[in-house]
Parts: structure tokens; sequence; C-alpha cells
């Protein structure tokens, strides 16, 4: 049927063929549309436009109504959760430079650094036993972070005078 469309179309097509096309374009719906897509590729190879399809909308959005809408009011439970959030993070950025920073708080003591040649160590006298309790005991002590044999490097020593022998 496609095929005598396109004769019809051409102009090649004549008798009775020819006169029961326009019948047959009124009722069939899917020739119909064989027969737009016909005139359409035609058009196109001739170099014809169809209508002007752009101008008639710009027409059609002009001539339809601004609508004007209210300005969206802002939520106030939104807007006092957002500020109460913030101020509570400066409060613990504040806390924990307070604690982090002591010498930076009026009044308290600033260490100053000693030169090497003015430190001197000091020297307790321990009791009789003090070595072996404190090798006893050193695991226990909070200075001792460092695992394996490295904690007994730093034992305590015993000085004893020499004149005392």
């Amino acid at each position: 049927m496609k095929e005598t469309l396109s004769t019809w179309i051409d102009g090649e097509l004549s008798g009775q063929q020819a006169d029961a096309l326009p019948a047959q374009l009124r009722d069939d719906a899917q020739l119909r549309r064989s027969w737009d897509c016909y005139h359409l590729i035609g058009d196109a190879i001739r170099g014809v436009h169809g209508p002007d399809l752009s101008a008639a909308i710009r027409a059609r959005l002009e001539a339809e109504p601004t609508v004007l809408a209210p300005q969206r009011r802002r939520d106030p439970g939104k807007l006092r959760w957002a500020a109460l959030s913030m101020a509570a993070s400066v409060a613990a950025v504040a806390f924990v430079g307070w604690i982090a920073l002591p010498g930076a708080q009026p009044g308290s003591p600033q260490i100053a650094a000693v030169p090497a040649h003015e430190i001197r160590p000091v020297a307790m006298p321990a009791g009789e036993g003090a070595k072996d309790y404190l090798l006893a005991h050193q695991r226990y002590s909070p200075s001792s972070a460092m695992q394996g044999v490295a904690p007994y490097v730093r034992t305590v020593a015993e000085q004893r005078s020499s004149t005392g022998r």
C-alpha cells in the first residue's frame, strides 16, 4: 500500500487506484501518517521549510499573564537552630582553647627556656632497699609508656660516696 501511496504522491498513479486512495486516507490512520512522512521527506529534499513555529510560540508566551509570586518566608525555627549550633561551636572551640592553652590565661605562670649549662641535676639520698623497690614497681609508673627492654634503661642509679668505703 505504501508503494501505491508513494507513486500517487509522485503523480505517477492513475485510474481506479488513484480514485480510491483519498477514501482510504480518510479511514486509515497509519496510511495518513505515511502520507505526512512522505510529504515531509519531499519538503526536506526540495528545501521547503514548514511553518515558523518559534514565532507562534513566542507570541503565545508574550500573551500569557505574568505571575508574581510572593517572596518565600524564612522559617524562624531553622534560623534559631542554625544560630544556636553556631554559638555552641564557638563555645566549644573557646573551651578547648582555654583548657589546651593555659599560658594564654592572665596571671598564669609563664614557662621560660633555661639554657642547658644552668641546669644542675639534683641528687637525693635513697634509703636501703629503695633500688629494689623502684625496680620491682617500675612497671606501675605512669612515665613508662615504652614497651620491651627500654623501660629498664631508665632505672634509678644509686650514688655512693667514695669516702664511705
